[in-house]
């Protein structure tokens, strides 16, 4: 190569390095700290107190009895990762995550998955990567729960295994984008919604708070995850503004996991700002009616799945926001004596399931089991002091409904009565 050529090579190499820095410098990765901010939607004094009482609490003992047994299975079980799909995504990259949209039907012509059937399941989202992220999460946090409560660390040892292979092992971690979730809507590299895959993330940034004191759950592994998500919230913020599918329950949770990443990621000045994170009262004006109607999710062929999805979102909100330290920008909306306009929709459950008729809210589907709605009333009776909500929970308990996940992290509130701390 003569000097010339050689000169101009090098030329647009460094106008390249300027004009298209690496991704790491380009992000400006924090020096981010070993510290253990969390969990952000638990409270660890509750998960105590229970621990403390656990024999004494029958219900408990015997949901504990029922995690330990699950999460025993769960040790020799093989678990697939992000590089373990038999489609290469449009990037042809397999580190990147790939999903299918749940009601996506390919086009008879064109194979382009554009006939969207509405509550009718593709079968195809098995062939993809969301039902390994929902089993690997589940897994995790499980594993979580049964390492707090039992402080035996093949738990630990086995939930840092599966964190470290979906999301820091070379071989097989998933890349910090969802640029192909839910391929759907004629488009083929994903679609907007696809956020909703991100769900499963919560649960295991809440399972990291809970391993962090295990030998096996490392300072650099925390540093390194923090750094994973921090990359993560910038390609959310790159792709999604706050107002994205504002009525429905993909922006309620959109803004669930907007607070957990600010908080796990040391971007707490972002939890107030209104370009980050829609206000929550101006969210409920959006999507709430007075009558405690979700008039979006009501027009779903599944719409009974919907409304309690999107109520189920706002408890989680309202437990993150309750449990900042500090001044909080949305706790005295959702502390006021209507719960920032949430308390009609609760109070239309309640009257649901004591029987009335829920036709102005839902559509009732033969296939939805009424024990969910412990995911709603048992955070609700917690976020909002009711004794009125801890009844309901109790109800569902009392006629067969159980869930591990929720009783030992949720205690009754005559029991946190009995804490030194809220």
């Amino acid at each position: 190569m003569d000097k010339h050529r050689w000169f101009t090579v090098l030329f647009f190499a460094i106008i390249i390095g300027f004009v298209f820095p690496s991704c790491k410098d380009s992000l400006n990765i924090p020096d981010f700290t070993e510290s253990n901010t969390g969990p952000y939607i638990l409270n660890v004094r509750h998960m105590e107190f229970i621990k403390e009482h656990r024999d004494s609490l029958p219900i408990v003992s015997r949901d504990y009895d029922q995690l330990i047994s699950g999460v025993d299975q769960l040790l020799d079980e093989e678990f697939a990762y992000v590089t373990e799909k038999t489609k290469l995504p449009p990037s042809g990259d397999n580190h990147d995550y790939m999903s299918l949209s749940r009601y996506a039907w390919p086009n008879d012509s064109t194979g382009v998955y554009d006939d969207i059937r509405d509550g009718q399941t593709n079968p195809e989202i098995y062939d993809y990567d969301r039902p390994k992220l929902a089993r690997l999460s589940s897994a995790v946090y499980a594993l979580s729960l049964a390492y707090f409560f039992s402080e035996e660390e093949k738990y630990a040892e086995k939930a840092s295994e599966l964190i470290h292979g979906w999301f820091l092992d070379p071989e097989t971690h998933m890349n910090p984008n969802m640029n192909h979730a839910q391929i759907a809507f004629g488009v083929n590299n994903g679609s907007a919604q696809g956020i909703i895959d991100a769900n499963d993330f919560i649960q295991v940034i809440e399972a990291i708070s809970l391993l962090y004191d295990s030998p096996h759950w490392t300072s650099e592994d925390h540093i390194e995850m923090k750094k994973w998500f921090y990359k993560f919230m910038k390609w959310v913020t790159r792709n999604y503004n706050a107002d994205a599918f504002e009525t429905t329950n993909v922006s309620t949770w959109m803004d669930v996991q907007r607070a957990v990443y600010f908080l796990f990621t040391e971007q707490t000045e972002f939890l107030n700002s209104s370009s980050h994170i829609t206000p929550v009262k101006k969210k409920i004006d959006t999507q709430l009616t007075s009558d405690g109607a979700l008039p979006n999710e009501k027009s779903r062929v599944r719409s009974q799945h919907y409304v309690y999805y999107n109520m189920r979102a706002y408890m989680n909100l309202a437990l993150v926001r309750k449990n900042r330290t500090g001044q909080d920008r949305d706790w005295p909306d959702l502390a006021s004596q209507d719960h920032g306009g949430l308390k009609p929709a609760l109070q239309s459950l309640i009257s649901y399931l004591n029987g009335a008729d829920a036709s102005q809210y839902f559509s009732e589907s033969d296939s939805f089991d009424n024990c969910r709605y412990l995911d709603v009333f048992k955070p609700a009776a917690v976020a909002f002091e009711s004794e009125e909500y801890d009844m309901i929970a109790q109800q569902l308990l009392d006629s067969g409904c159980s869930d591990p996940n929720l009783t030992l992290v949720y205690p009754k509130l005559s029991d946190i009565e009995r804490t030194v701390f809220r």
